[in-house]
């Protein structure tokens, strides 16, 4: 088997403290977070503002990169009139509560969800997954793999984009022989 007892043993002690370590790390961080929860206040208007802004930020991403106009149809607004507290402030749990609930974003993934059901804030609705991006090691294969998904919406653009940077790209018979001509007149092959 090739392992001796003390070496294992050695091991176990070894992956125990590390465990150990991190497990009071992660309780420590829990308290701290709970802590923060029920202990802090914030004004709504800031909760308003904070929902509003990521709002915006999100319809100008999908705006960007799918080229049609984005309306705001006041769902934002109807939601945070539903979650209105009754007092002027409210506790960070709460107004974490609300900006999950009226955004659909979180600061994490929570255990055990996916990433189609939630997006944490950092990562907004129009964030394209690394797996489902083009794909390829040679710039042939990333040609190919952006011509092959050009059929869904989040790669379109660049589909676009790579045809656009095509057409400009071509030259002439002409253009290519007058190029040639001038690189041989300048030399420095040592042929």
């Amino acid at each position: 088997l090739g392992r001796t007892v003390r070496n294992l043993w050695d091991v176990q002690k070894t992956l125990e403290q590390r465990w150990e370590k991190h497990a009071i790390a992660s309780e420590r961080a829990k308290n701290a977070l709970d802590s923060m929860k029920d202990e802090t206040e914030v004004r709504w208007t800031d909760v308003v503002d904070f929902v509003e802004q990521i709002d915006k930020e999100r319809r100008r991403k999908i705006q960007k990169r799918s080229k049609h106009l984005v309306h705001d149809d006041g769902e934002v607004q109807r939601l945070l009139a539903a979650h209105h507290p009754q007092t002027c402030t409210l506790t960070w749990g709460a107004a974490v509560e609300v900006i999950q609930n009226v955004l659909q974003v979180f600061p994490y993934l929570p255990n055990g969800s996916s990433e189609s059901q939630q997006k944490g804030h950092t990562e907004s609705s129009v964030h394209q997954p690394l797996m489902e991006r083009a794909k390829g090691t040679t710039y042939e294969e990333k040609v190919q793999s952006i011509l092959e998904s050009s059929g869904k919406d989040t790669s379109s653009k660049r589909k676009m984009r790579y045809e656009e940077n095509i057409v400009k790209k071509r030259k002439t018979a002409e253009e290519d022989k007058a190029f040639y001509d001038h690189k041989l007149q300048q030399g420095g092959s040592n042929v």
